[in-house]
């Protein structure tokens, strides 16, 4: 593939080669095909489907489901008609069909149905009486105009049964221009970043790139930053450059920075309101001793207090969780053997360390739950007890927490409600659930790092929905979080973050502890999407030894951000506290960013905010905003204007910043702060209060 360096060009050429680009954009296209996918407008109703004689084994959806080894039969006929009517016309630039049979098919279209039947007014044949083999694909291009109605008719000529397995339409757009990826690429010096090229259809959508034609690339200033043929950007030194894509006739432009450090901006928090449940009740009546008591256990309540703080830190603020609402009653949900247990058979078991441990001991109550599954929790009978369902529904509590004893039957996190998928458990159906539901089981006989490694499984399941339900972390093209997940042990010198259960050093289950030194990525999760080539070596001292540790330090990298990359948020947390909100907001900023394909989310001036807060004892944080990366400086001065402090004299790239100014060493007093760019200067008082 061709490569232009531009150091063997003055760099007004540059330039020059740029405008012809744009210039040839604007007076030429390239027409381009897709598929229709019509098992989408056939659930939606935008696409109403006719089948005569009806199939009489399986339903039109077997022939729309981009599978051609499942089929739909129409017995004791050698012919079937198919018409699909569109809600809006469409253009029919090609048709693929897979028959089980020896046949021929002919298809027409129209905008009228009359005319259809006619053959008159609008009517087109599009293909006429063509013959067909058994399990070979056959497929058609053809000029068409604007049309309603399309209908297919296949015969068998062999038999008195029809066998159809696919049958595939494609309609043509044009390609307006081309999309690099990220919109503004940002590296740090000896870092490299590949971009990415989508296409944009004549609709404004976003397209993958797949045309035949050869991608270029350029780059304004080689001194900055090169490129690669392949799209690769490498970071030279501190500044900007133009990065140029061009594909036959098509082109597109970013600025690149290259900086001394970045990271994506935070996702706004998610107020989580939790209904925490304590199945806790009293079995030591003369003593009033609930069961954490008799059992010299943890009180619940310090345990959650102390999660709640966890997932704060972990979390970054992204996710506070608010307990709204706390159950601590007589009732119940355990069953043993279908029956509610009573306070009575609680005391039984708990009064007693004999009746409760002894997985092979027949009659304790860890041999009944987990040998001889006796043992379940009713989770729809909670939610009935405590009309979780109604205040789910209306927004009143957003998951539940509860606190049992041991082998109470509860999984670590089930999904309850319409649409469940697997969520470290099998989900579970509710009548009265609008929407899901999400329930940790924890006991409080375990710490805090059980709770959270419960939570953890949550976030995998979650995450792993997100991106379609899969995990394969050997996948040829692997997701984001396939990467994330990398360890060292599949992938040696080029892990990540790992799992649940394997650190990124770790070569065994909960292998937290090993002291094994490995390269790994990790620092880059907080630039997510952008995941530059940056490594550097940590052993498990990077997350103090202990499980705990892990289990935050792994949180704490999970993408928290702003925007969306490939139809997924940036903010994964919001995948694992509400799924059902997160596909609905991703689908709403992907509809964005596609209808605009040019939308620049960064902020269109400067600014300059209050510190918060302010007065401050010893740390504040002070926020800026820059329409474009460029060097900013941020400097502390006292009454007489002598500078007393550099909080900030580097790159940066555009978009609002935060950072924080730490006056220890500085006498209380008034302060003044000033931001430098180029093009902009503005100055705020700070008071500093010991």
């Amino acid at each position: 593939m061709h490569h232009l360096n531009f150091k063997i060009f003055p760099v007004k050429i540059v330039y020059v080669i740029n405008i012809i680009f744009i210039t040839s954009n604007l007076i030429a296209q390239v027409t381009h095909k897709k598929s229709i996918n019509i098992n989408e407008g056939l659930n939606n109703g935008t696409i109403q489907a006719t089948v005569v004689p009806p199939f009489t084994i399986d339903t039109i959806d077997k022939i729309f489901d981009g599978n051609h080894l499942t089929e739909a039969v129409v017995q004791n006929s050698d012919s079937v008609t198919i018409t699909l009517a569109f809600q809006n016309p469409v253009k029919i630039t090609k048709s693929k069909v897979y028959f089980w049979n020896d046949g021929f098919w002919k298809l027409e279209a129209a905008n009228a149905i009359d005319d259809l039947r006619s053959k008159s007014g609008s009517y087109q044949l599009l293909v006429s009486h063509r013959n067909y083999s058994f399990f070979v694909w056959d497929s058609v291009e053809f000029n068409s105009n604007d049309a309603e109605f399309i209908r297919l008719t296949a015969k068998n000529l062999q038999n008195n049964n029809v066998y159809l397995a696919e049958w595939i339409l494609y309609s043509s757009f044009t390609i307006t221009t081309l999309k690099i990826l990220p919109e503004s690429p940002r590296l740090v010096v000896g870092t490299s970043l590949q971009l990415d090229v989508k296409l944009i259809g004549e609709d404004s959508n976003v397209y993958p790139y797949n045309l035949n034609e050869p991608l270029f690339w350029y780059t304004g200033d080689p001194s900055r930053i090169t490129v690669s043929e392949f799209g690769i950007i490498s970071g030279k030194s501190l500044g900007t450059a133009n990065i140029i894509a061009t594909a036959a006739t098509l082109t597109d432009t970013v600025i690149a920075s290259v900086l001394t450090d970045f990271q994506s901006t935070n996702a706004p928090t998610l107020n989580v309101k939790v209904a925490l449940v304590l199945q806790d009740p009293i079995i030591d009546q003369p003593n009033k001793r609930r069961i954490h008591q008799v059992r010299n256990w943890a009180h619940p309540l310090t345990l959650v207090n102390q999660i709640l703080e966890e997932f704060g830190q972990a979390s970054d603020g992204v996710v506070n969780f608010q307990i709204v609402e706390t159950h601590n009653d007589e009732a119940v949900f355990t069953k043993l053997d279908n029956k509610f247990m009573t306070i009575d058979t609680l005391a039984y078991y708990y009064g007693s360390i004999a009746n409760l441990y002894g997985r092979d001991k027949e009659g304790t109550l860890q041999n009944l739950a987990e040998k001889q599954h006796r043992v379940r929790f009713d989770y729809n009978a909670m939610i009935d007890y405590y009309d979780f369902d109604t205040k789910r529904n209306n927004d009143e509590i957003h998951e539940v927490w509860v606190y049992a004893h041991p082998f109470a039957g509860m999984a670590e996190s089930q999904l309850v409600g319409p649409n469940g998928f697997w969520y470290n458990s099998y989900p579970i159906e509710h009548p009265g659930l609008v929407k899901q539901i999400a329930i940790m089981g924890w006991n409080y006989e375990r710490g805090v790092a059980e709770a959270i490694h419960s939570f953890g499984h949550r976030a995998e399941s979650a995450i792993v929905h997100a991106y379609s339900d899969r995990w394969d972390v050997f996948a040829q093209n692997p997701t984001p979080w396939e990467i994330f997940t990398r360890i060292d042990k599949h992938f040696p010198g080029r892990a990540h973050i790992g799992n649940i259960h394997f650190p990124p050093n770790g070569m065994s289950d909960y292998d937290y502890s090993n002291r094994r030194y490995v390269k790994t990525y990790a620092d880059n999760w907080k630039r997510y999407p952008i995941l530059l080539d940056q490594t550097r070596m940590i052993n498990c001292e990077e997350w103090g030894n202990t499980q705990l540790g892990y289990l935050k330090w792994w949180l704490n990298h999970l993408p928290r951000f702003t925007g969306v990359s490939e139809g997924i948020l940036n903010n994964w947390w919001h995948y694992v506290i509400d799924y059902e909100q997160a596909v609905a907001l991703a689908a709403q900023l992907t509809k964005v960013e596609e209808k605009n394909p040019n939308l620049n989310p960064e902020p269109q001036k400067y600014s300059l905010e209050q510190n918060y807060p302010n007065p401050f004892n010893a740390v504040t944080i002070i926020r800026f905003s820059i329409p474009t990366s460029q060097k900013v400086s941020i400097r502390i001065y006292d009454l007489l204007g002598r500078e007393v402090k550099t909080t900030i004299d580097e790159w940066i790239a555009a978009g609002e910043h935060k950072i924080k100014f730490d006056g220890t060493g500085l006498a209380s007093g008034l302060y003044f702060y000033r931001i430098t760019t180029g093009n902009f200067s503005e100055a705020r008082k700070l008071i500093l209060i010991k």
